[in-house]
Order: structure tokens, then C-alpha cells, then sequence
């Protein structure tokens, strides 16, 4: 995320509350270049050289998604985010519809400005694509509604092939109360993120690297916590600081969540550079995967960057993979199958595409690590030589 100022065209409502437009606007981040009325219609937004239009209400009207949907068709490509005191009573969704980017809702006991601030990079990173940004790694969230559908073992192994493939890559198990990334990969727990969050001082990459485990592959690990009352300790802002130094220091991050859209877990799709969305080959796992693509959508992630990878998909359950496509509405990029050896590599603590590189689930691995480093390489530079993507190791000072 950027920390320059963010140039903002303002657009108020005859409701909202002059303290909560105060507030937002004195955060250092924003920097204001107008201040127009909702009611005078779309103004000039791009001849204004604002970067996103903030949108503030004092309450969820058909006039504040009328007046988004205007902007929005009127000025293509310009963010465009909401801010709306009051009870939303289904005003987000209707919101989101109608184009913006995102929706900050506030109330008297709110602090708006930083919330409000992290949302404008939110949609200013998204409508600026994906890929490298600004010479950082890429992160990767493998993401899945559902449990035991084969997260772990994704987002492990393609954190192996990635490395094996001489890109810097890290692995973040996000599953504070039960991740297994670990066990996977057969590494002990000796420090966590949990200690990394405890530790206190300043989080920059020499810090970082003393609490990751190294795998034989040349992979690095952040653990998840050994106990799940130690997960209370990883807050939201800590993961947004954690990201972008890991970002820095990494080619790939790789993010393995765990089920559902918790508070850490959007945090960490507000920082992907692309997702990889996980189903199964049963009805339950489908229904989820649809709603979570879904959901997805309504936050503002372009779908586009996300991979869609079906675990166990030759299993003979009655599901067809027509029905697979008429159910998600888009084939599986990657088609894992289901294999007894998986189990007994991942029981012994072995990565399945270093210890059993011809078989088909290694091999769907690999494919799903060679799409990922397609979607997030930079444009090619004649003058750049970067030795096949490889980034140059930490070095202590």
C-alpha cells in the first residue's frame, strides 16, 4: 500500500455530520483537492485530478446509490468509496451494486479517518491491477469457504514448487487456532506468529526472518500458533504490517486462511495480488465455493485474478464436471485429483511435488504455480536481469 497522500474529491450529502467529515479529512493520508454537494449532480471528477471520490452520507438514501452509479458510469476507472453514518439496512449491498469500491460505515463511537484511509488504498491498489507493484513480491491467499477441502495442502506445496522454481517465497499459516502448515512440511514449531506478534519493536524483514522456519526446499515458514488462545494476539494491523514487509523481502507470499471471511482473512484479500479460490468435488463444498466467488465480487476483488482450483476432482460422487461449471459458473483453472499417495506424503510430512513429482497431483500443483507466476509477473524490461525471477536473499547487517 501507498503511503503518499491520496488526492480526494469529496462529495457530501445535506445530512452528514460536520464532525465525522472533519475527522475523515484530517487523517495525513487524504488530501483533499474539493469539496462538491451530492445534490448538484456529478461533478468533473478526473478534470479535478482527484484520484478516488469519497462519497459521505449521514444516512443510507436511494440518492447516495443513484448519485455512485452516475459517478461510476460517468467517470470508468476513478475508485469510488462510501462513507455512511447511520444503520445500512441493506444499503452496502445496494452500494456495491451500483459501482463503488468499498463502504466504510461509521457510527458516534467510530473512528472513521483511518478506516476510511485504509479503504481508499484498498480500491486505489485494485483498480491499478495485479501483478508486481512497485518492484514488491506478490501475495497469494488460498482462500476456501469451507474446511478440510485441501487448503493446507495447496497452499504448502505451491509454496514448495514456487521456491523450487528459484522464487524467494514464504508461507503464512493463517489458521491461528489449528494450522497445519507445519505438519505438512514436516517443521517444528520452535517460534510462531505468535511470538512474532508478541515480540514488540519495530517489524521489518531482519526481524521477521529470525521467527521464520526454513523448509529443505528453500521454502520459509511462518508458523501458526501451537495453542488457539494464542491467536487473539494477531491483530488485523499487525497482519497489514506483517504483509507489506514480507512483500518487500519475498517474490511470493503465500497466505493459507481458514475457513470463512473473518476479519484476518479479509485483511489479507485486501493485500492479494490474486487469490486461489478452493472447492471439492461435493454439492456442500460447491454451494460454498459459489457464495464465497460471490462474495468476492461484492467486496470489489476483481475476479479476473482469481485461480479456481477443484481438490479430489475425479472422484466418483455423481457430480459431473458440467455440473461443477453450471453450479460455479466458470470451469476449474486447476484440477487436482485424488490420489491415496497425497495422504501418506502429507502423514509423513512431504511436500507431494518434490516427493512425488510425476504424479498427476503433482503435477496439477505445479501447473497451479506456473499460472500463478504468469498472473503476477511484471511486464518484461530490456534492461532488467533478475536471474529468472529470483530475489536476492535477506542479508543480516
Amino acid at each position: 500500500m501507498r503511503t503518499s497522500p491520496i488526492r480526494t474529491l469529496v462529495a457530501v450529502d445535506d445530512v452528514i455530520d460536520p464532525q465525522t467529515i472533519e475527522t475523515i479529512l484530517a487523517d495525513p493520508g487524504i488530501s483533499v483537492v474539493g469539496v462538491v454537494d451530492q445534490a448538484s449532480g456529478i461533478p468533473g471528477l478526473k478534470a479535478s485530478g482527484a484520484e478516488v471520490l469519497l462519497v459521505a452520507c449521514g444516512a443510507p438514501a436511494g440518492d447516495v446509490v443513484d448519485f455512485v452509479s452516475a459517478a461510476t458510469r460517468a467517470e470508468h476507472g476513478l475508485p469510488v468509496v462510501v462513507v455512511c453514518a447511520g444503520s445500512p439496512n441493506g444499503f452496502v449491498g445496494d452500494v456495491l451494486t451500483s459501482g463503488a469500491d468499498d463502504i466504510v460505515l461509521v457510527d458516534a463511537a467510530s473512528t472513521p479517518g483511518p478506516d476510511t484511509f485504509f479503504a481508499m488504498q484498498k480500491a486505489l491498489a485494485r483498480r491499478t491491477g495485479g501483478g508486481t507493484r512497485d518492484g514488491q513480491g506478490s501475495l497469494v491467499c488460498v482462500l476456501g469457504p469451507k474446511g478440510g477441502i485441501g487448503k493446507t495442502l495447496t497452499a504448502t506445496n505451491l509454496g514448495v514448487a514456487l521456491a523450487d522454481a528459484g522464487h524467494r517465497t514464504v508461507v503464512v499459516d493463517l489458521d491461528l487456532q489449528f494450522g497445519d502448515a507445519g505438519l505438512a512440511l514436516g517443521l517444528q514449531p520452535e517460534r510462531t506468529i505468535y511470538d512474532l506478534a508478541t515480540s514488540g519493536g519495530v517489524l521489518d524483514a531482519e526481524k521477521v526472518d529470525g521467527f521464520l522456519a526454513e523448509h529443505e526446499s528453500g521454502l520459509h515458514v511462518l508458523l501458526a500458533p501451537v495453542r488457539p488462545d494464542q491467536a487473539a494476539a494477531v491483530s488485523v494491523e499487525f497482519l497489514r504490517e506483517l504483509y507489506a514487509t514480507l512483500t518487500k523481502a519475498f517474490a511470493y507470499v503465500v497466505v493459507d486462511t481458514p475457513p470463512g471471511f473473518t476479519p484476518e482473512v479479509i485483511a489479507t484479500i485486501d493485500a492479494a495480488t490474486s487469490i486461489c479460490m478452493m472447492g471439492m468435488l461435493d454439492a456442500p463444498s460447491l454451494k460454498n465455493t459459489k457464495l464465497g466467488m460471490e462474495t468476492l465480487g461484492l467486496m470489489g476483488y476483481p475476479l479476473d485474478r482469481v485461480r479456481m482450483v477443484l481438490n479430489r476432482a475425479d472422484s466418483n460422487v455423481g457430480i459431473s464436471h458440467a455440473d461443477v461449471v453450471a453450479v460455479l459458473g466458470r470451469p476449474p483453472d486447476v484440477l487436482i485429483p485424488s490420489q491415496r499417495e497425497v495422504v501418506r506424503h502429507i502423514n509423513a510430512g512431504q511436500p507431494i511435488v518434490t516427493a512425488a513429482r510425476r504424479s498427476e497431483p503433482a503435477k496439477a500443483l505445479r501447473a497451479l504455480s506456473d499460472l500463478v507466476i504468469a498472473d503476477t509477473a511484471p511486464p518484461p524490461s530490456p534492461a532488467s536481469n533478475n536471474g529468472g525471477g529470483r530475489r536476492p536473499l535477506l542479508r543480516r547487517r
